[in-house]
This record gives structure tokens, C-alpha cells and sequence, in this order.
């Protein structure tokens, strides 16, 4: 069974209530509307100028999962010069190709990019957060993803402790997700993994994967391959560099495998020194093909596991199950000197949790339940509690991946919205099944509790019930709310 990541790490949320009946709706029209009108924040065609390295994932109408990858050009004038695309999908098709084409950047960050190939066209609608990244959904009648675009600074070979994450499936279609710490020196790699297939964790807590590999220095596009061996299962992987301190990842062989490495910059150390208030996003799936999404927060201390609540949704075959407002009791955690931890929790939906340092104030997240056999990947943000109401104002970028009951069917949307007293405005661009939507007015209101939690149950968008968990006053994580939409994303502030 055909199974779909619900999210990449850098998407961000916006639901909507009846898109497919307002805005600029069209079934047959294979181009979507340019952006335009929305808040003045102050892009244009200019601020996307350099080679942008773009990653994403998602689904076919086949049911096949595909992953793409690749970097282009653009000359801060509507063009794109030059650029490469990967696309691989477990339905054995794979495409490297060559790609040209154009772009547009909206006043308020919205646009698109026009990538040609021998394959054809692939359209791009997306948000910027800021000269250096955006958000994307990939336009299409015949496939659903969201993405992410990052401009790419000078290249050089990768070197030092990276953390990976990996999401995707294994080579019989079974959910797969692995996270870890690996080291790279001149084209060797070694380093642990844990990895979570089927539901099932390969390694106790106590003792991860070995790993090892090689890999190729990139070409002049920032791209190379690599080589990962965990256990004795060989992976490969397409990678681009992004910077120094990150790269992209594709799988290209009999897993259907997607993810990024983050250079380890420092860890706590110790499980004295790992201490604080946290949130977290996870996402995944059950053993059965059933999402789960994940939204909570919790502080760490002294190896206990407090002050916790999450809400959480699990998919079903025609509708979802909302769990609002889970505490967490019996919580306890363990940090390692090398960036690793684990927490044992219970009454979480996710109850046993892996950490990956890539400092201590982010982490990546393998979470797994026995019960359920489920595997979930994510991320953990120190948190800022002092955020308040008045703290969340200013543009914000948005950008959702989802699935509606409603009207049966993945959703996709990029937007901008400003934030100004409990009160949000903006204008969107969206994708559900059969239509696209743009240029479309939205509005909603948000609360911020004062309980040092950061979570708000009282968030509404468009119309449709979200909770709210606040990293700090430029971000702020969200989950939808009730038993017919299965959302999660976040707010990113935007700064041209």
C-alpha cells in the first residue's frame, strides 16, 4: 500500500473551508493565475536571484509515492538560466533532466516558477519567508506535493557530523522512517542510525545502527551521490548541497526514501545539561496505512518529562480522530554525550521517542507506539513561553499539506497573512483535487494562552478550528482541530 509523508519539516498551515467554490477555481486550465494583489510586504522578481536548491514529496494519482530534488538558476528577472531536476517514485520511474524556464514573485512573497524538460513542465506555486527560502506546492492534475526552496551559498565538500533524517517507504511499500548522526570525512562516512520499518524499531533505545558509506563530491550544481549502509542494507542517495551546514537527500534505489542532514553544530551533553521548554511536530503513519499527526510541547528537566500536552489526529478511511489536549504523565528522558536522546512517555500517542541533537536548541525526532506499530518522524524547537498575543505580528509566510474528508482528497497551499492583534489577513493559493485556487482572501483570528504553554485551542482560519503551539514570536506550530481535516504546519515570519 502506497503510503504518503503528511509533511516536510518546513511546511506551514492554513486551513480552508470551501476553496474549491470561490477564488479563481478551474479544473481543466493547466495554468494556474499569476499572483497578485495581497498584503504590500515588499518582494518582487529581484529577490529571487541565485541557484536555489529545491526539495519535495508526495503522491501520484497512481497511488505511487515520488520524490524530487534538484537546483536552478534564477537572475533575479523573471528567468531561470539553468538547472537540473531529479524525480524518483516507487513506481520505478526515475527522470534526471535539464531545466530552464521562468519565474514571478508577488509584493506579498507569492509566485511561481515554470520548470522545463524534456519530461515538460512543472509549475511551482510558493511563498518566500525571505530571500533565501520558500515554501512550494507543485501544481498538477496528476500529483500532489509541497517543497521547499533554499537559496545555495558558495559549494564545497561536506565535512564534519551531520544529523539525517530519512522518511519515505521500505522496498515492499512499508512505512519507513530512520534518523541519526553520521560523519563525513573526504568521501567516507560512518556514524548510528535508528530507523523505525513498519512500525517496528530495528534497535533497542539503548543501542542505534551502525553506519557506514561513501560519497562523491558534487559537481559544479552542488550535486553528488552518496552511499549508506545500515545494518547491512545499502541505500543511495542522490544529494545537493545546500550549504555548508545542509544538504538534500533522494533515495534512487528500491526504497522510496527522501530527507536532509543538518551539520551538527554543538549538543547539550548530558541529561543535567539538556534541560528547557520544548515543542514538537511529528508525522506519519500506522502499520494499517493510517496518518497520525502529532502537535505538543513539553519541558525537560533533571530527566523528567513535564508541563506536557499534545493534540494529535489519527486517519481513517473516511474521516479522522481528533485527541485534543493530551497530557503527558510518568515522563522521563536521557541525553547522551553525542547529541542523542530518548524519552519513554506515557500517554502520548507517540510514547516512546529517539532525539538527534543538531544543537540544543533543535533536534530531529523518531517517535514510534508498540501498541500501534506506528512510525513517525519530526522535529523539536526550544520554546519561548513569554510569547503572548501581541508578540505574533507582522507578515507571516504560510504553507499547508493535508487531507480533506470533506471533499476526499490531499490539500496543498501557499499564502501570506499578517498578524496584527488576534487577527489574521492575507491572500492564499491552493490545490485540492481537480481544482487550483488563486489570489483568494483569507482571514481568521488567533489567541496565544498566558499559561507559559504557548498552546491556543481557540485558533480559527478561514472558518475552520486549529490549535496553536508558539516556538517563539516568529514561529508557531499548528494542527487542525476537528474530525474531517487532517492539517498541521506552521508560520514563519516573513522578512524580504
Amino acid at each position: 500500500m502506497a503510503m504518503r509523508k503528511i509533511l516536510l519539516t518546513l511546511i506551514s498551515f492554513v486551513a480552508l473551508a470551501a476553496l474549491v467554490a470561490c477564488g479563481n477555481s478551474n479544473n481543466s486550465n493547466p495554468v494556474p493565475t499569476a499572483p497578485t494583489g495581497g498584503n504590500s510586504v515588499g518582494f518582487s522578481n529581484s529577490n529571487l536571484a541565485g541557484t536555489y536548491v529545491f526539495s519535495g514529496n508526495g503522491v501520484n494519482r497512481t497511488g505511487n509515492n515520488f520524490a524530487l530534488l534538484g537546483a536552478f538558476t534564477a537572475n533575479g528577472s523573471g528567468n531561470i538560466t539553468s538547472g537540473y531536476r531529479n524525480v524518483y517514485t516507487d513506481g520505478s520511474r526515475a527522470v534526471l533532466e535539464s531545466v530552464t524556464g521562468s519565474y514571478n514573485v508577488n509584493q506579498d512573497g507569492r509566485g511561481q516558477v515554470f520548470l522545463n524538460g524534456s519530461s515538460g513542465q512543472a509549475i511551482y506555486q510558493f511563498v518566500m519567508q525571505s530571500p533565501s527560502s520558500a515554501s512550494f506546492f507543485q501544481f498538477s492534475s496528476g500529483a500532489d506535493a509541497t517543497g521547499r526552496l533554499q537559496l545555495q551559498s558558495t559549494v564545497v565538500a561536506p565535512s564534519g557530523t551531520y544529523i539525517v533524517r530519512l522518511d519515505g517507504e521500505d522496498s515492499s511499500g512499508n512505512i519507513y522512517g530512520a534518523i541519526g548522526g553520521i560523519a563525513i570525512s573526504g568521501t567516507s562516512i560512518t556514524g548510528t542510525i535508528d530507523q523505525n520499518d513498519n512500525g517496528i524499531l530495528d534497535n533497542s533505545t539503548s543501542a542505534p545502527l551502525s553506519a557506514s558509506g561513501t560519497l562523491v563530491a558534487t559537481d559544479s550544481n552542488g550535486r553528488g551521490t552518496l552511499q549508506l549502509s545500515i545494518a547491512g542494507a545499502t541505500h543511495n542517495f542522490v544529494y545537493y548541497f545546500v550549504s555548508p551546514s545542509h544538504i538534500e537527500l533522494i533515495g534512487t534505489d528500491g526504497y522510496s526514501l527522501h530527507g536532509y542532514a543538518d551539520l551538527q553544530t554543538s549538543v547539550s551533553g548530558s541529561t543535567a545539561a539538556f534541560t528547557g521548554d520544548q515543542v514538537f511536530s511529528l508525522s506519519g503513519f500506522n502499520s494499517n496505512g493510517a496518518a497520525v499527526i502529532e502537535t505538543g510541547r513539553f519541558t525537560l528537566g533533571g530527566g523528567a518529562v513535564t508541563n506536557a500536552v499534545e493534540d494529535y489526529q489519527l486517519g481513517g478511511n473516511s474521516s479522522s480522530s481528533y485527541f485534543g489536549a493530551v497530557t503527558f504523565t510518568n515522563g522521563t528522558y536521557a541525553a547522551s554525550s553525542n547529541g542523542r536522546w530518548t524519552a519513554q512517555i506515557s500517554g502520548s500517542q507517540a510514547s516512546n521517542l529517539v532525539g538527534w541533537q543538531v544543537s540544543p536548541q533543535q533536534s530531529v525526532l523518531l517517535a514510534w507506539n508498540a501498541s500501534s506499530t506506528n512510525a513517525e518522524t519530526g522535529t523539536l524547537r526550544a520554546q519561548n513561553t513569554t510569547v503572548t498575543t501581541a508578540s505574533i505580528t507582522g507578515p507571516y509566510a504560510a504553507n499547508l499539506s493535508g487531507f480533506n474528508y470533506n471533499d476526499p482528497g490531499y490539500v496543498e497551499l501557499a499564502g501570506n497573512l499578517d498578524a496584527s492583534g488576534g487577527s489574521l489577513n492575507g491572500t492564499i493559493d491552493s490545490q485540492t483535487p481537480g481544482y487550483y485556487n488563486t489570489n483568494v482572501a483569507a482571514s481568521g483570528t488567533y489567541s496565544i494562552a498566558t499559561d507559559g504553554t504557548g498552546r491556543s485551542p481557540n485558533g480559527n482560519i478561514a472558518g475552520v478550528a486549529v490549535v496553536i503551539y508558539t516556538v517563539d514570536a516568529n514561529t508557531a506550530y499548528l494542527i487542525s482541530s476537528d474530525n474531517t481535516r487532517l492539517y498541521q504546519g506552521k508560520m514563519v515570519s516573513q522578512l524580504p
